[in-house]
């Protein structure tokens, strides 16, 4: 699934490729990288996705009586979902940025946004699918999906543990068949969720900025962005999130020894904690933790509790308030992240992290030799990164004079690839080093 968009803040044209397990945004501040990012977000999040496409009776009733039904698809219905849902996210932009309504055409009027392929490029895809899911319906529900390669239908299955849940049944009617229309629609990527830069303040300062029924409450809601809304409710429902129990959940517990050298768990109270492995008696609130654990608690939660594999993982800068050795662990995390079936797209300015994705490509690349090198430094067996399933995109203007920023790939070889910004960057600083290293050494050049 290639996205485009077109005209939005500082990008003129971007082409997004979500078919790669990793992407990868660089360049300077302000060239519009938050932008498209929150954009995927909008495109990708299951849960804002429209209710309201019934399924027949019928087959609800055979569904509730079996836990189990096959469902025709009609893929015109299926195109025109996708269609519909690409005109909902264009119509909400100022919603999605938190701009004042009398702004949007200024903002967004000329912005465009779609999915590249034609209707028989679509329809050939849908009906080639051959996948297994394993979802939830509004974060409440399990039930697993089946598609055979070269049929139109899907089989539905639900536990029967659950069936007779009335919630549930009377939820289907809405529900279901447009959950299934999304899942076909944005193909490979089950779901998203973001963790945008202001992730630390939205468990630091949560009660203070959604307070439940209360009118401060709702009107504050409605000046953040929907990145952040979605991840204020995220963190008013800790209590009942940690209900459930993702497959991911070991995966949360190994970045929880490896870089944060304790437990995060969550409050009687509903707030997030922790525990340092060396002080296990001793709980922290968040706001006594390190920086490196408020940095991280929003993704080993997400990993516990919620991640469902082929998810999207957008992190805007990742490094942030990590120390470079931890930078370097986390881009490892990511590695294996991705090789357990979740997607990831990254926006950093890191040298370190990048340095050490062209790292696990070289792995990857790599004969015997370079694996065999690899683990006497420590790199364990799922820790490489494939270039075929990895795009890296540069955001910047052309030229001073230029008004809107250009995206472009970056090239990926079996060593990796090259930041131009940030090469520039370290190799002027590291001139300016030498010169006045020189200078006090040996004084100034004659």
């Amino acid at each position: 699934m290639k996205i485009q968009i077109n005209d939005l803040g500082a990008v003129k044209s971007a082409t997004i490729d979500l078919n790669k397990k990793l992407n990868v945004f660089c360049g300077p501040n302000g060239t519009g990288k938050t932008y498209i990012a929150f954009v995927i977000y909008a495109i990708t999040y299951l849960n804002n996705k429209s209710f309201g496409i019934r399924l027949e009776k019928e087959l609800i009733n055979q569904l509730v009586a079996e836990n189990k039904v096959a469902i025709p698809l009609n893929i015109m219905d299926i195109w025109n979902f996708r269609n519909s849902e690409l005109y909902k996210v264009k119509a909400n932009l100022r919603n999605l940025f938190a701009v004042a309504e009398s702004k949007q055409e200024n903002y967004f009027g000329k912005t465009r946004i779609e999915i590249l392929g034609t209707y028989a490029e679509f329809e050939a895809k849908i009906i080639a699918l051959e996948y297994e899911w394993t979802i939830k319906l509004d974060n409440s529900f399990y039930f697993t999906i089946f598609k055979d390669k070269n049929n139109n239908y899907l089989d539905v299955h639900i536990p029967s543990d659950i069936i007779k849940n009335k919630e549930l049944i009377e939820y289907l009617d809405i529900a279901l068949l447009s959950r299934l229309y999304s899942l076909l629609v944005f193909f490979p990527v089950t779901s998203a969720t973001i963790f945008p830069v202001e992730r630390n303040a939205i468990f630091t300062f949560s009660n203070e900025l959604l307070i439940k029924n209360s009118e401060y409450g709702q009107n504050a809601k409605n000046r953040y962005p929907q990145p952040i809304k979605d991840a204020l409710k995220i963190a008013e429902d800790l209590t009942e999130i940690e209900k459930s129990k993702s497959t991911y959940y070991e995966f949360a517990e190994e970045i929880e020894t490896e870089l944060l050298k304790g437990k995060i768990g969550i409050s009687k109270e509903g707030q997030v904690e922790f525990r340092s492995n060396k002080a296990k008696s001793i709980s922290l609130s968040f706001h006594q933790s390190s920086s490196i654990v408020k940095t991280l608690a929003s993704l080993v939660l997400y990993l516990k509790h919620l991640a469902i594999e082929n998810d999207l993982i957008i992190i805007d800068e990742p490094e942030l308030n990590l120390h470079p050795d931890n930078q370097i662990l986390l881009t490892r995390i990511f590695a294996r992240l991705v090789n357990k079936g979740l997607r990831l797209l990254v926006s950093t300015h890191s040298d370190y992290i990048i340095r050490e994705m062209n790292n696990l490509i070289m792995i990857a690349e790599g004969n015997d030799e370079v694996k065999e090198t690899a683990q006497t430094f420590g790199y364990k067996a799922d820790e490489f990164l494939i270039a075929d399933e990895t795009q890296i995109y540069m955001f910047d203007y052309k030229n001073n004079s230029s008004k809107q920023t250009e995206v472009k790939p970056i090239a990926i070889g079996r060593s990796g690839f090259s930041v131009k910004s940030i090469d520039d960057t370290i190799d002027k600083q590291s001139d300016i080093s030498e010169q006045l290293y020189t200078t006090l050494k040996y004084g100034k050049p004659e």
